[in-house]
């Protein structure tokens, strides 16, 4: 999250309005990119990778809702760190993308398929850029509001939704994981 903190705060002042061969209908801002992947590496952090098929007590899926959060908040204050010295995205903007992203690699991580929680974020993200814009090109398709600078108050709570969901259910798993049949 440290480099990612950095990245925040050198990357503050940069948009861009190409992204490879994809041209962007209006110039982003570099931090609404910074949460894809600070949201999949909280996800992955999340990981129980020594997949011991223990028992699931109460006090363990309050241990796993804590460094979830703790994770979730520190990937937070590190994207938002570029705030400090001034950026044209809105905080509001930048934790609405990461909750999304957390919450989609979070999902991912609880039906277990850890090597793959970057994917979803990746996909949606390539989703927005190439069909989230009408061919009048005026602004972003609903399902696209992780490519506009400012947020409003309902995709904040849309996002935290999302997340909370995905916490939930990475905090009290299914039953029957993948991982956990094939031990």
């Amino acid at each position: 999250m440290a480099v990612i903190a950095v990245g925040s705060l050198v990357l503050s002042q940069v948009s861009f309005s190409d992204f490879g061969m994809v041209r962007l209908i209006s110039p982003m801002s570099a931090l609404l990119l910074l949460p894809v992947i600070a949201g999949a590496a909280a996800a992955i952090a999340c990981d129980n990778t020594a997949r011991l098929p223990l028992p699931d007590p109460p006090g363990a899926k309050l241990a796993r809702a804590v460094w979830a959060a703790a994770w979730t908040t520190a990937a937070g204050l590190a994207t938002t760190a570029g705030i400090l010295v001034g950026s044209p995205a809105g905080w509001g903007a930048i934790v609405r993308n990461l909750l999304i992203y957390n919450g989609l690699g979070l999902i991912v991580l609880a039906l277990g398929y850890p090597h793959l929680t970057w994917l979803p974020a990746l996909t949606y993200t390539m989703a927005c850029m190439l069909f989230g814009y009408p061919n009048n090109g005026l602004g972003y398709y609903w399902w696209a509001t992780v490519m506009t600078d400012q947020a409003t108050t309902a995709d904040v709570v849309c996002a935290g939704g999302i997340y909370l969901a995905a916490f939930a259910s990475y905090v009290a798993p299914i039953r029957r994981r993948r991982n956990e049949d094939m031990l």
